[in-house]
């Protein structure tokens, strides 16, 4: 429990930075929203998205977007890019978590007390769970106020609370996803420096895996490899996300977490 309350206390501060940055950029994005639904600028988006080719499109992953003129594909179409930013976050912290202690020389003073490496890990990763949450509960009360605040005349608060609980709670597997492969890693490295860069990379890299399987469909296998390809939020303004990629992506989760504890047991610690 001790352990916790450290974690807690380390994440804080980076808890709010982050919080605050994603506040204030959705906040500057989503307040172009009403200059979006006037007559004018409706017919001049219309008229830019049909000159686009199908493929940047799909890059864009706007082809799914009906009316950008509308509050839920506005902030469908500019939450992608946040949710790519809090893959980061969750990885890094991940990443962070154990190998941080022998970074900073604190693994000694973790070595005095009575508690096992799987104990360790496994309070560890309660811990930076529980920051993430809080973290992601920040993000989703901003992004339901903008909503709410902005939305045009007729629109239905419940449905788009539906779609908002929708977009988060799926995205929220994906980023747990993204901070058990940094734990992974975690368990593995020596130094931190070596941690934060591997995590990243395998957030940008499945990413571009994502990217690719639109652009060609002779590589459209590469979606399964793309966690954030499975959780992009104008797809899931019109349906839950497909069962298929719940199922890869906790399994996935899951080896992650198993393969940390039994990593972090082999590890030769530096003390």
């Amino acid at each position: 429990m001790n352990i916790l309350k450290i974690e807690w206390k380390t994440h804080f501060k980076s808890l709010l930075v982050w919080s605050g940055v994603v506040a204030l950029i959705l906040g500057m994005f989503m307040a172009f929203f009403p200059s979006m639904s006037s007559g004018g600028m409706q017919e001049l988006v219309n008229t830019k998205m049909d000159a686009l080719p199908k493929e940047m499109m799909n890059v864009l992953h706007i082809s799914s977007m009906a009316d950008l003129t509308k509050i839920d594909a506005y902030f469908a179409y500019v939450f992608q890019y946040i949710f790519i930013a809090a893959c980061v976050y969750a990885a890094m912290i991940g990443a962070q978590a154990l190998v941080k202690e022998e970074t900073d020389g604190t693994i000694e003073f973790l070595y005095a007390q009575p508690i096992t490496r799987s104990e360790l890990v496994a309070w560890k990763m309660v811990g930076n769970v529980i920051s993430f949450v809080a973290f992601w509960v920040i993000t989703f009360v901003i992004s339901s106020i903008l909503v709410i605040f902005l939305k045009q005349d007729g629109a239905n608060t419940g449905d788009l609370m539906k779609s908002l609980v929708r977009i988060f709670s799926s995205e929220l597997l994906i980023a747990v996803l993204f901070m058990m492969a940094g734990f992974c890693f975690s368990a593995v490295v020596h130094s931190a420096k070596q941690a934060t860069p591997v995590a990243l990379g395998l957030v940008f890299f499945t990413y571009i895996l994502g990217i690719l399987s639109g652009l060609n469909d002779h590589v459209d296998f590469f979606k399964y490899f793309s966690p954030i390809n499975f959780a992009i939020p104008s797809d899931l303004l019109a349906a839950p996300m497909e069962s298929v990629n719940v199922w890869i992506a906790s399994i996935a989760l899951l080896i992650f977490a198993a393969l940390t504890f039994v990593l972090y047991k082999k590890k030769d610690l530096k003390v």
